[in-house]
């Protein structure tokens, strides 16, 4: 923990810094001895943190730093935009209304409103779950890169319940049915008695930017209700990709 504490000190110092600085400049500025900066600027630059000027050998913060804070903010913008639809959807249904992006091999969720029904979907604004037994995590798996391919270098696949698809080829066969139809489903794979839908939010180019989902209890969503909900849920999806687009 103490490299990557250092390493994370190098970087705030040149984050600081509004040009470009060398490596004994750096050594003051982080009260760092010389080879502890040469190893942590070298470990940086290796995943494009940090950037060294050609012509000077001066450091400075690299692009991978842009592509970080834009994800981050794409995510605010998301939550932002997406509140009211999440509350209109929860309130239509009197069921639980997820917000999620992915996060590596995960789900995050990053925001939530909760049915206000004693039996419901429960989840906190924060907390992960895995992408093979979720309605949200199969929306990645079935629209975004790194696609179900990418999985099975996870495997094998946890169980959650005796109804989870451990096996890769049911899992596909899963996924080429959620790019066909548009939505996703979880039955009773995380949780048992519990059903979950979800749908795709994009942003204006298409990219596939969160996952919005609608669940609850097995004994209020009954079989012949999922259609309805999943209707429910691309139309509200589709309402909160035309705002990001500016269109909403």
């Amino acid at each position: 923990m103490s490299t990557v504490s250092k390493a994370l000190d190098v970087l705030f110092c040149l984050a600081r810094e509004p040009r470009d600085i060398g490596i004994t400049e750096l050594c003051g500025l982080c009260s760092l001895d010389k080879a502890t900066v040469f190893r942590s600027l070298k470990a940086l630059q290796a995943r494009g943190l940090v950037e060294q000027n050609p012509e000077t050998r001066k450091y400075r913060l690299g692009l991978a730093t842009i592509n970080l804070a834009g994800q981050k903010l794409r995510r605010l913008s998301v939550v932002t935009t997406a509140q009211p639809y999440l509350a209109q959807l929860s309130q239509a249904t009197h069921e639980t209304v997820q917000l999620s992006a992915r996060s590596g091999n995960q789900v995050l969720y990053l925001a939530v409103v909760e049915s206000a029904q004693p039996i419901r979907v429960a989840s906190d604004v924060g907390s992960l779950a895995s992408l093979h037994c979720t309605a949200a995590g199969k929306v990645f798996l079935a629209f975004a890169e790194p696609d179900i391919d990418g999985l099975m270098l996870q495997l094998p696949l946890e169980r959650h319940t005796d109804k989870t698809i451990t096996d890769i080829d049911r899992l596909k066969t899963d996924i080429e049915q959620v790019r066909r139809r548009g939505w996703s489903l979880d039955d009773e794979e995380l949780s048992a008695h519990l059903r979950v839908v979800a749908a795709p939010i994009r942003d204006m180019n298409g990219q596939v930017l969160a996952a919005l989902a609608l669940g609850g209890p097995t004994m209020r969503i009954t079989r012949d209700k999922i259609e309805a909900m999943a209707e429910a849920v691309m139309t509200t999806a589709r309402s909160i990709s035309m705002a990001l687009a500016g269109q909403g």
